[in-house]
């Protein structure tokens, strides 16, 4: 999909476009920041295949793989009015090695097909952005973990 994108503000165009995301270049890397917009959350590939399957039965989900397998960052729907995570959710997800990221963070996005660097373990729909609520990812985790749906 990127083997028309030569540069990194060929990417940053192609992004915004294809997917609806709002892209801006971070040190010559097409990256989105958290916010009001949109959110993250961030835990290992094995975790995040499990809710990944859990989660395309009821909503699209874009998510990030980082090269080597490190980790898979879910694009997410921040609620409204922005809410923190409850501390004992923040905790239970800790035991499972995954972070909501907080506002102000930058993500990086794909840039490339390859495996070898940023590239999509889910790809987003075309056209207008379709995220997950941030509450549907993290009761996804809790369903694959097998604990009861908490209050985050």
């Amino acid at each position: 999909m990127f083997e028309h994108c030569h540069t990194p503000q060929e990417t940053a165009h192609f992004l915004r476009h294809r997917y609806g995301l709002p892209v801006r270049l971070l040190a010559g890397r097409p990256s989105v920041t958290t916010g009001s917009v949109l959110g993250a959350i961030v835990m290992p590939p094995e975790l995040g295949r499990k809710v990944l399957a859990v989660l395309d039965r009821t909503h699209p989900a874009p998510v990030i793989a980082e090269p080597g397998g490190r980790s898979w960052t879910f694009l997410v729907t921040p609620p409204f009015p922005a809410t923190p995570v409850s501390i004992p959710t923040r905790r239970y997800l800790a035991e499972y090695e995954v972070t909501v990221v907080p506002g102000g963070h930058c993500v990086l996005l794909p840039e490339s097909d390859t495996p070898h660097g940023w590239h999509w373990a889910g790809e987003p729909a075309p056209e207008a952005l379709h995220m997950p609520l941030r509450s549907a990812v993290i009761d996804a985790v809790y369903t694959v973990t097998g604990n009861r749906v908490g209050a985050h």
